[in-house]
């Protein structure tokens, strides 16, 4: 699904768009990324431009996914927007009021708070745009990383799934996290949005 326009950031550093063709050779290249794979493992090995080309094109037309490229915004000090990752909302059920979360970061632009800038926006159009009332995220065991944001932010840990993942010499065990509305009302965005007002700037913020 592509939504009609893009999404602001609250920090007003970052802006979530429809991905464009111009990105696809950036999410093609982040997507086959070391430590993209490192904790993404099922990804294939290789993943070209064409390819991301043709993913965008059918997940344009699927009404249970809804995804975004993530921009820097053009400031005095940069004149122009820059790419540094991918977001988005997946295995959406309007029934069940649910849907699965997803992140991918370029490694270069990690522990500058672009995910925690980033996923505040995209949990406000969850819970408060599209009125859902339960976000899942699955991450392997061995993301310390993503486990530790997930947490500090008051994500609940729900259980482990065993050999959850396919992952490039065998099967690895996945972390299945949730965040419900009333978590967001009451302590999540709270937290995320303390986190980003600390921020003088978004390389002066560590994950």
């Amino acid at each position: 699904m592509i939504l009609d326009g893009a999404l602001l950031s609250m920090s007003g550093h970052l802006r979530l768009a429809p991905p464009s063709p111009a990105d696809d050779q950036f999410f093609a290249a982040l997507r086959c990324h070391p430590e993209t794979q490192r904790y993404i493992p099922f990804l294939p090995d290789q993943f070209t431009p064409e390819e991301a080309r043709e993913r965008r094109a059918v997940r344009a037309a699927d009404e249970t996914l809804v995804d975004f490229s993530i921009y820097t915004v053009a400031s005095e000090s940069e004149s122009s927007t820059k790419y540094v990752g991918a977001i988005g909302i997946f295995h959406i059920d309007d029934s069940y009021k649910s849907c699965e979360a997803g992140i991918s970061i370029w490694p270069e632009s990690f522990r500058r708070g672009i995910a925690t800038d980033a996923m505040h926006r995209l949990l406000t159009h969850v819970f408060e745009e599209r009125r859902l009332n339960r976000v899942v995220f699955h991450t392997g065991v061995n993301n310390v990383r993503m486990r530790g944001w997930l947490e500090r932010f008051g994500a609940i840990l729900e259980g482990t799934l065993r050999a959850g993942n396919d992952g490039h010499g065998g099967y690895m065990d996945a972390c299945l996290y949730s965040i419900l509305e009333k978590d967001w009302t009451t302590t999540v965005k709270a937290k995320l949005e303390e986190r980003i007002k600390l921020m003088s700037g978004l390389g002066d913020i560590r994950d």
